[in-house]
């Protein structure tokens, strides 16, 4: 499993996390503190993480934000630290997620210097999970979500021999980690947990692979809650012209018929 298949089916609505924001923000050694006799290397890997950035940033983030980043993308097998703080995120009891408030301030802070991602993004998950996926439907991430603007990074996680759901999604405010990762050719975009997503349709199957597409809602400001909503919902119904573009680049429906062909 990998950041871009790391996946449970959310089967039940969770409350918000919320108040994260009101704390101070302090350096990445004190925002974990309480992990470093929890979390296997946990102070070896952050120092690992902070060897590993930038300065000065060019999105004015600091070592200690740029390194909250750095820290999410690093792969360790059952015991890489996304899969711990996304354990956490679906949690029930939302006072589990409370200790980790301080990193989530961080983590929090560093997304939005990052520039905003618009366009198609791709996710993926190991079985059939378009059940929870109607046309129409509402559904929220509860954890931090990678994607990739490629296909073929996501395609590479994936084995041909297993049944697979392949997301594709309208992003409009995912924030590009280009620069804040362990592994710049996979071009990640991340989805901050908590992001709502509207189904736009199960697009068509092929073999064990089935394709979900769904529009981002962009309800992070205030004022713009519900207009997202209306513009993600609109654009469920509007059936685009079969023109192809004037550059001849492919359409997404040919890239699609291409991935899952070679997916045989």
């Amino acid at each position: 499993m990998n950041r871009f298949t790391e996946f449970e089916l959310e089967t039940h609505e969770l409350k918000p996390i919320a108040g994260y924001w009101t704390y101070d923000l302090v350096s990445l050694e004190e925002s974990l503190k309480g992990f470093l006799s929890k979390i296997n290397e946990l102070k070896r890997t952050i120092k690992e993480a902070k060897k590993h950035c930038t300065q000065p940033s060019p999105h004015n983030l600091t070592r200690d934000e740029s390194a909250a980043l750095f820290l999410y993308t690093m792969e360790a097998g059952d015991h890489s630290f996304y899969r711990l703080l996304n354990q956490v995120l679906r949690k029930e009891n939302r006072n589990e997620v409370i200790p980790w408030f301080s990193y989530l301030k961080l983590f929090d802070t560093a997304l939005r210097k990052l520039p905003k991602q618009k366009g198609i993004i791709w996710r993926a998950v190991a079985g059939n999970v378009t059940s929870g996926y109607a046309a129409n439907k509402i559904v929220t991430w509860w954890t931090v979500s990678s994607c990739s603007t490629s296909a073929d990074v996501v395609k590479a996680f994936l084995k041909p021999d297993q049944e697979v759901t392949l997301f594709m999604i309208e992003a409009v405010a995912g924030r590009n980690l280009a620069g804040y990762t362990m592994y710049p050719d996979e071009h990640e975009v991340i989805l901050e947990f908590g992001t709502k997503l509207l189904v736009k349709n199960i697009e068509f199957q092929h073999g064990n692979l089935r394709l979900v597409h769904l529009i981002e809602i962009n309800d992070n400001d205030d004022n713009n809650s519900q207009q997202g909503l209306t513009a993600a919902m609109a654009s469920v119904h509007v059936t685009p012209k079969s023109t192809k573009p004037s550059n001849n680049k492919p359409t997404h429906r040919e890239l699609l018929i291409c991935f899952f062909l070679a997916f045989d």
